[in-house]
């Protein structure tokens, strides 16, 4: 039996439709479920940084010992660091993209805190840990830059994952318009990113390898 032309052609049309019509429906949930996680992770940075300026009162008003305030940093720092790698899904996301960065300028508020807590932790308690402030470019187009940026995301990730008690690894971008950031950078003249600040004093600005920078972060006090 052949089919009539006129008849497969209203039949794949349907068909057609029909695709075209599902596929904007899920694209629509998929959208809106979305934006409602991002609204989450809106209020969730809103109330981390209030936290945050309330754990560093306690700590100073308090006088807690030293093990305790540490063991608190880095467990909040450590918490805030998980919930800003789950914001990279949405960075591609372009109908999101103020709310994202409102959010990354957020996060980078809170990390700020935390790197002036820690110089403030081993002013009164030693160097019994390793700041690693690695200052990097939000939604860079370069790709150098971000080639650069993505050896030392996976460098500091290394040395972070084989000593996480001794390093408090601080990622913060700094292209995001954050006047203490900008302070920060000019303080310490860093002019160039991406760039990593160790214990406030030594540097790495170009690609070596995991030994080397080892050397550095653990060389720093010396």
């Amino acid at each position: 039996m052949v089919m009539n032309p006129k008849h497969a052609f209203w039949q794949a049309l349907i068909f057609t439709i029909v695709v075209f019509l599902f596929g904007m429906l899920l694209g629509f949930v998929l959208e809106r479920g979305r934006a409602q996680e991002i609204e989450i992770n809106l209020a969730n940075s809103e109330l981390n940084l209030l936290d945050e300026q309330l754990r560093n009162q306690i700590i100073e008003n308090l006088n807690l010992s030293c093990d305790l305030a540490i063991e608190s940093t880095f467990g909040f720092a450590d918490k805030i660091y998980g919930e800003a790698l789950k914001l990279e899904k949405y960075d591609s996301a372009s109908k999101f993209t103020n709310d994202l960065k409102i959010i990354h300028r957020r996060y980078d508020l809170l990390r700020t805190l935390l790197w002036v807590e820690s110089i403030k932790l081993k002013d009164r308690c030693g160097d019994g840990f390793h700041t690693v402030v690695y200052f990097y470019e939000y939604e860079t187009q370069d790709v150098g830059v971000r080639s650069q940026q993505i050896f030392f995301s996976r460098l500091l990730g290394d040395i972070k994952g084989g000593n996480p008690e001794e390093i408090l690894l601080i990622p913060i971008a700094a292209n995001l318009d954050l006047e203490s950031v900008n302070i920060a950078l000019e303080n310490y003249d860093l002019t160039e990113l991406p760039v990593v600040l160790i214990d406030e004093e030594r540097i790495i600005d170009d690609i070596i390898t995991l030994e080397d920078a080892r050397n550095i972060v653990f060389d720093a006090n010396n």
